[in-house]
């Protein structure tokens, strides 16, 4: 099936008004599109954000959460090793911390009710220089 239109760092116009969006570049295998809702001021991504509470008396799986990187949220280890241009990446992530938001609906676990801007943040930390 072929695709009509591509999404672009651009809203449409029929969703302008209540949506910002940005394609979050510099993965080697995809971009991902994420969005703001602005009236509500909720951030919406996909896969490159998850988070997982730990999980009572399943200790093993507590522990492969958390070497996958997404134990109490982050990005996934491998998501992070397939982001090869790391310059666009930032410029994907800045536009969105530039963002005036406060919750963060995940596709991966639970959703981020408060402090959105400060765990997304910290679920980038890996890609900012050292």
């Amino acid at each position: 099936m072929p695709v009509a239109n591509e999404l672009s760092d651009e809203s449409p116009a029929q969703w302008a008004q209540d949506l910002d969006q940005v394609v979050f570049r510099g993965n080697v295998f995809l971009d991902e599109v994420e969005f703001l809702h602005k009236k509500s001021r909720t951030l919406i991504f996909a896969d490159f954000i998850q988070n997982y509470s730990a999980q009572e008396n399943r200790p093993l799986v507590n522990a492969l959460m958390n070497l996958g990187g997404v134990l109490e949220g982050g990005v996934p280890r491998d998501i992070r090793l397939s982001f090869t241009a790391k310059s666009l990446a930032r410029r994907s992530l800045d536009k969105i911390l530039s963002w005036d938001f406060d919750k963060v609906i995940v596709a991966h676990g639970d959703c981020i009710d408060s402090y959105a801007k400060t765990f997304l943040q910290k679920a980038f930390l890996w890609l900012r220089p050292k």
